[in-house]
C-alpha cells in the first residue's frame, strides 16, 4: 500500500468525526452536496466496474458471503478489503507501544467497525442526513483487556432510530467519543472506561451488563451505568430488555431505560416495543414503536415515534441497505404528526466482514 492510500485510510475514523461536526455546524452548506454524494456513491454500486479501475492485490483471504452465486469482485470490495487491512496495520502499530519487549502478541491487534450513511427526509424538515460510524481496537498486548473505541455517540443512545428521534435525549449534543475500555477478561459483566466525549469533556465510566435466561425462549438482558463528566457532572443509567424468540426465529423485544443528569437533576425514560421478522436469509422487517419522557422535575411525554424499517444485504454480507417509513410526533412540534422515510447504506469492515 502506497504512503498516500495509508495516510487516507489511517485518518479515516478522524475524518469522520470532524465531518459529523462540520455538519451539525453547517447543516445547509454541506447538505446538498453530502446528498449528491450519496446518490453518486449508490450509482457506482450498481454499475460494472472497468477493469482499468481494478485494483489487483495480494490479500488475505476474506470470509466468502453466504450468498448462492459467486461473486465478482468490484471496485467497492477492493476498497473494503483495503480499509480493513490498514485498519489493522493501524492497530498493529498502536499495539505495539505496549508490548513487552520481545513479544510479538501486538501481531494479533485487529480493528473492526461501520460507517453509515442515511437521508432522513421528513415534513418540516427535508435535508436532515445521519453520519455514524464505529470503530473498535482490540489490543493484544494488554492481554486482550483493553480495547480503543472511537464512536459518533454514547454506548446506548438509541441505535436503531432516526437523528430527529434521538435528539431529545442527546440534546442535540456532540456526542462523539473516544475512550479506552478496560474489562478482566472477554466475558466479564463488568467493564470501565476513561476518555472524551459530549463536546470534549473528560470522562470516565463504569458499566455492569449480565442476562439472565428465564426460559427457553425468553431473556432478560439488563445493565446499569454510573459516569462523571467534567462539566455535566454526575450521571446515571439503568435498562433492562426482555426478549422472546419464537420457533420461526421471529423476535420480540421490550426495551426499557432510565436516565439521571445531575447538571440539570433530571430524570428521564424511554421505552420501546421492537418486533424482527426475518423475511429471506439477506432480508428482514422491523417494526418499532418508540416513547420518551421526562419523570423530573416534571413528568411529561417528550416523543413517539413510529416505523417500518427494511433491511437487506442482496450482493454483499458487510454491505447493508435500508428503507425506513416513520411517523414522529415531538413535543417542541406540538405533537403535530411529521412524516418521513429514511434511507440509508451501511458497511462494516474488520474481522468478520
Amino acid at each position: 500500500m502506497s504512503k498516500l492510500q495509508y495516510i487516507q485510510i489511517f485518518y479515516f475514523p478522524l475524518t469522520c468525526a470532524a465531518y459529523g461536526y462540520i455538519l451539525r455546524v453547517f447543516h445547509d452548506e454541506v447538505t446538498d452536496l453530502l446528498l449528491m454524494s450519496c446518490i453518486l456513491f449508490l450509482l457506482c454500486i450498481a454499475m460494472p466496474t472497468n477493469e482499468q479501475y481494478q485494483i489487483q492485490r495480494e490479500a488475505r483471504p476474506v470470509t466468502a458471503p453466504i450468498h448462492s452465486e459467486p461473486e465478482r469482485k468490484l471496485w467497492f470490495d477492493s476498497w473494503q478489503q483495503n480499509l480493513t487491512q490498514s485498519m489493522d496495520y493501524t492497530a498493529r502499530q498502536l499495539d505495539s507501544f505496549f508490548a513487552i519487549e520481545g513479544s510479538d502478541a501486538y501481531r494479533d491487534a485487529r480493528a473492526e467497525g461501520r460507517v453509515s450513511l442515511g437521508w432522513e427526509p421528513r415534513s418540516r424538515d427535508l435535508s436532515e442526513v445521519d453520519l455514524r460510524f464505529r470503530v473498535r481496537v482490540k489490543l493484544p498486548a494488554l492481554e486482550n483487556r483493553v480495547d480503543l473505541v472511537l464512536s459518533d455517540n454514547e454506548d446506548n443512545d438509541n441505535q436503531n432510530t432516526i437523528k430527529a428521534a434521538r435528539a431529545p435525549i442527546q440534546g442535540n449534543r456532540d456526542n462523539t467519543t473516544i475512550a479506552l475500555r478496560y474489562q478482566a477478561s472477554e466475558n466479564a459483566r463488568l467493564s470501565y472506561r476513561l476518555g472524551t466525549g459530549r463536546r470534549g469533556q473528560i470522562y470516565g465510566k463504569a458499566r455492569f451488563q449480565d442476562t439472565a435466561p428465564l426460559s427457553d425462549t425468553l431473556s432478560l438482558f439488563y445493565d446499569t451505568e454510573l459516569y462523571y463528566y467534567n462539566r455535566d457532572k454526575l450521571g446515571a443509567e439503568i435498562g433492562a430488555t426482555v426478549q422472546y424468540l419464537s420457533q420461526s426465529e421471529h423476535v420480540f423485544r421490550f426495551n426499557n431505560r432510565y436516565y439521571y443528569r445531575d447538571d440539570k437533576n433530571e430524570w428521564l425514560w424511554r421505552h420501546e416495543l421492537q418486533y424482527l421478522q426475518p423475511l429471506t436469509p439477506t432480508s428482514a422487517a422491523i417494526y418499532t414503536l418508540f416513547t420518551e419522557g421526562t419523570q423530573q422535575p416534571s413528568r411529561a411525554l417528550t416523543e413517539v415515534y413510529t416505523s417500518f424499517r427494511f433491511r437487506t444485504n442482496p450482493t454483499r454480507n458487510w454491505l447493508f441497505y435500508e428503507v425506513e417509513p416513520f411517523v414522529l410526533w415531538l413535543r417542541e412540534e406540538d405533537f403535530k404528526p411529521s412524516w418521513g422515510v429514511a434511507l440509508r447504506i451501511e458497511a462494516y469492515y474488520g474481522n468478520g466482514s
